[in-house]
């Protein structure tokens, strides 16, 4: 009987493996991604909701860059700080972005809506990451004592955003996928 049924089921293995054929490509057919922009986030009524809240997920979420800094602080110990502040002002982000910067991003929800991401993106910050730039750059400096720099932070950050997007568009533009109007 148990043989019967291992049979059974190689060979239905089996039939249903060469019963299923590889998609055939259609070079005529084109498909179109819809993409979430990151204005209709904004728009979004969640988000909207998200961003007057000031706990999300039993976190609490600062208002604002030294609200950021106070909670830094306080959830932060002494080592973790002292190795932070070993960095040079200029690696600081590069050196912790995949780990602070992570949760940051995830703990405050900088990605996906909060009353800080909301604090950056009414400075202008095009995107998260540089939301999490700014946040570990002024923090370290912070720290230090030193000026924040703020606006010229963002400002950095806008340039490095602006020249992505222009070779974005370019690249579309050169292979055809996007039509420039007739004399530009």
């Amino acid at each position: 009987m148990i043989r019967i049924l291992i049979i059974s089921l190689i060979c239905c293995i089996g039939i249903g493996a060469i019963a299923q054929e590889a998609p055939k490509k259609d070079a005529d057919k084109v498909i179109i991604k819809t993409q979430k922009k990151r204005g209709d986030i904004v728009n979004d009524s969640i988000y909207q909701n998200r961003i007057l809240e000031s706990e999300l997920d039993g976190m609490y979420i600062p208002r604002d860059l030294y609200d950021a800094f106070a909670q830094l602080d306080k959830l932060m110990d002494e080592d973790a700080k002292k190795t932070f502040m070993a960095y040079a002002d200029d690696e600081v982000d590069r050196k912790t972005h995949g780990s602070l910067g992570t949760w940051l991003e995830h703990k405050w929800s900088l990605s996906e809506g909060s009353r800080l991401s909301e604090y950056f993106r009414k400075m202008k910050v095009p995107h998260y990451d540089y939301m999490i730039g700014i946040i570990i750059t002024s923090y370290h400096r912070h720290l230090h004592g030193k000026d924040l720099k703020v606006k010229e932070q963002v400002l950095f950050f806008r340039k490095i955003w602006n020249k992505k997007q222009k070779a974005k568009a370019d690249a579309l533009i050169q292979r055809g996928e996007i039509k420039t109007p007739a004399g530009g």
